[in-house]
């Protein structure tokens, strides 16, 4: 495990708890330029801080709330590098078969998710993945 410490931590932190309370106050726009900010600040090798797992997995939630392809398309391939040290659960799959879904790439979609499903033994799903789990269950 491996956090940003000092100053820069500390304002990385605050970037991100800004990032939540603008998110829950529906401002999901301004959430997600948090988001990336935090990554800007995110010291250099970025990917291998715990915090890039936790930055991305935001900036690609927001963006299938948005429907902002050209985002997803840009932050999912880092989803498989961020957090080198993160257990291998699933999640990453399971975020780049959502993004794989959302952009119409069936084929891809339902790859990331079986891998996902299999990795977590369908732990990895939550209720707010149920389409992407109903999807799944019907390629199957």
């Amino acid at each position: 495990m491996s956090y940003v410490t000092g100053e820069k931590g500390a304002h990385i932190k605050e970037l991100l708890d800004k990032s939540n309370e603008e998110f829950d106050k529906g401002n999901i726009e301004e959430s997600v330029v948090l988001l990336e900010q935090a990554w800007k600040e995110l010291p250099d090798n970025k990917v291998i801080f715990d915090e890039s797992f936790l930055i991305i997995w935001g900036i690609l939630d927001i963006s299938i709330i948005l429907n902002d392809t050209e985002r997803m398309k840009k932050w999912v391939d880092n989803i498989f590098v961020a957090d080198p040290a993160r257990g291998d659960t699933g999640e990453r799959e399971l975020w780049a078969g959502k993004v794989a879904y959302e952009l119409c790439d069936l084929g891809k979609a339902k790859e990331y998710l079986d891998t996902a499903n299999k990795k977590s033994r369908g732990r990895c799903f939550s209720e707010d993945d149920e389409k992407y789990l109903k999807f799944l269950k019907d390629k199957q």
